[in-house]
């Protein structure tokens, strides 16, 4: 490989960040571009910057003026300017939900947070060549990765359900109108449990509040009792 791929990592965990740079510079084909993540400069460094491949964390929260932005709204907003950057998601909730969700927005590879950084190299690598890239832990989740890969298929389709046995009870009472507290009584569970469901359903479809959830699950006609 002739010229360097240039990568840039947008992570708001400087830590993670850090050990990501330090690993990726160990190859003498990638060139790290080093960023300080702040939504507000992303655009004065792309603009700045020639990058191929940038690596996105899905779980960043981001204000724009009194518009909360999510790694989606980041990703979908960069291609829109730079349609020439591969997207590379990276992320702790590999789900096949986030992932159709992510390529929907443009995205071209995923990689979870519980794989080797190898294989994250293998994605850059492949990303760059113009295919398509998802990581080992997604592949075991799904009945077409291949299909989807090649771009035969449009999304992924999951072996398992995308919810837990006690995340579909939480939005079987949501879906109904029940609140937190109702919920929690119902299910003899406490209330922070049920906020800690309702955060991993939204983690999962990548919506930001109730009515965006049920839509969510009622367009894709996801079972609720």
């Amino acid at each position: 490989m002739n010229d360097k791929i240039k990568v840039t990592y947008i992570d708001d965990h400087k830590i993670v960040k850090e050990g990501v740079n330090f690993l990726l510079s160990q190859y003498p084909y990638i060139e790290i571009v080093p960023n300080n993540y702040d939504t507000e400069k992303v655009d004065d460094l792309l603009s700045h910057n020639h990058i191929d491949v940038l690596i996105l964390d899905l779980q960043l929260e981001a204000h724009k003026g009194k518009k909360i932005l999510s790694g989606y709204d980041i990703c979908e907003t960069i291609l829109a300017k730079y349609p020439d950057i591969k997207v590379i998601a990276h992320s702790m909730y590999d789900n096949v939900e986030s992932v159709n969700k992510i390529f929907d927005k443009g995205a071209v590879g995923f990689v979870s947070k519980k794989s080797g950084h190898e294989e994250l190299v293998k994605g850059i690598k492949i990303v760059y060549e113009g295919k398509r890239f998802i990581c080992k832990e997604i592949i075991k989740k799904t009945k077409n990765p291949a299909n989807f890969i090649n771009q035969v298929d449009g999304v992924l389709k999951a072996i398992n359900e995308p919810f837990t046995k006690s995340e579909k009870s939480v939005l079987e009472k949501i879906a109904k109108g029940f609140s937190t507290k109702q919920i929690a009584q119902q299910l003899d569970i406490s209330e922070k449990t049920v906020e800690t469901h309702r955060k991993h359903l939204f983690d999962k479809t990548g919506v930001k509040n109730v009515a965006e959830l049920i839509a969510y699950i009622y367009s894709r006609r996801i079972f609720i009792d």
